[in-house]
């Protein structure tokens, strides 16, 4: 394994052989279109200004992909090319945990092949595949991981994402003929399921805390509050793109304040830390799929869809 690795120091060298300041810059842009946060605003996005249900799909797949990739990467305990023992010269941005499999191209090709899936269209696909390679060639380039880190991400995705085409379809067909219960019932296990491990760090706690409040708001929003993107036929033009970029930024801002709050409000440290750091993410998952649909719908910034609660 130490020969695999000194293989990609040598090959992480070459890559940056290239480096100027300039590609430096765009590199650590196209990174952070990998990363965490872009992915919240992706989903928050779609969610409220295209497809609720897409918004929903796309969401739990990336909660889940995240778990996995986390999981594996505490697991594996493999070290990042620029940590003691091997270059630390040539890590160009710093990263805290482990480094296989990487993150970033693993949940970059989940993600972006599951919305080419709703385009279906060659240059939706080529496109994925596209930013999926530029994306894990950034980290390469920015010596945060090993290329062996990058391609197991890549193949870790392909491997959920063919779970995803293969079930999808299956347990939403359960969820919905099970109704309200076993909508919450399922949202509760999953995410009670994602904390069993926790070997460290609030990444442990995000995928398992936001799953609880994204599961649990989409039930809710589902059988009480009937958010739905394409529900006021009436807005048409310059109206519906000022409806939903107001929906939008309100909801961004708020789910930030809602984050910065609940760590101020609640304990980070102590016996009782975990609970707290999950708390914080369950809210700032039903914000998402509960709470901002009924302010929109309050604001008259969307409309509802007729909901049906007989089944319960």
């Amino acid at each position: 394994m130490e020969t695999v690795l000194q293989w990609g120091l040598d090959f992480i060298r070459q890559v940056q052989y290239f480096a100027v300041p300039s590609l430096t810059v765009i590199m650590r842009i196209i990174t952070w279109f990998g990363g965490i946060t872009m992915y919240l605003i992706l989903l928050t996005l779609v969610y409220w200004c295209i497809d609720e249900k897409k918004g929903f799909r796309l969401g739990v797949m990336f909660l889940l992909s995240f778990w996995i990739n986390i999981s594996l990467k505490f697991l594996f305990n493999q070290p990042r090319p620029f940590f003691e023992g091997y270059d630390p010269s040539v890590g160009i941005i710093s990263e805290r945990l482990a480094g296989l499999p990487s993150g970033h191209a693993q949940i970059s090709l989940v993600i972006f092949f599951i919305i080419a899936s709703w385009i279906n269209k060659k240059w939706a696909y080529a496109c994925a595949i596209f930013l999926s390679l530029l994306i894990g060639f950034s980290r390469i380039y920015l010596g945060v991981h090993f290329p062996t880190d990058v391609a197991a991400g890549w193949i870790l995705g392909a491997v959920i994402l063919c779970g995803y085409f293969f079930s999808r379809e299956k347990i939403e067909a359960l969820l919905v003929k099970g109704g309200f219960r076993a909508c919450m019932i399922a949202s509760a296990v999953v995410s009670f399921l994602m904390i069993l491990y926790l070997p460290g760090g609030e990444e442990c706690l995000l995928s398992g805390g936001i799953m609880l409040g994204f599961g649990a708001g989409y039930c809710l929003n589902r059988h009480y509050i009937g958010f739905s993107c394409d529900a006021q036929p009436e807005r048409k033009g310059a109206s519906k793109y000022l409806a939903l970029s107001v929906r939008f930024l309100l909801g961004v801002t708020a789910l930030m304040l809602i984050f910065i709050a609940a760590g101020k409000i609640l304990p980070q440290d102590g016996a009782n830390k975990n609970l707290f750091v999950y708390i914080r993410f369950a809210l700032g998952g039903i914000w998402i799929t509960a709470a901002a649909p009924w302010v929109f719908v309050k604001l008259r910034l969307a409309g509802t869809r007729l909901i049906n609660n007989n089944a319960r």
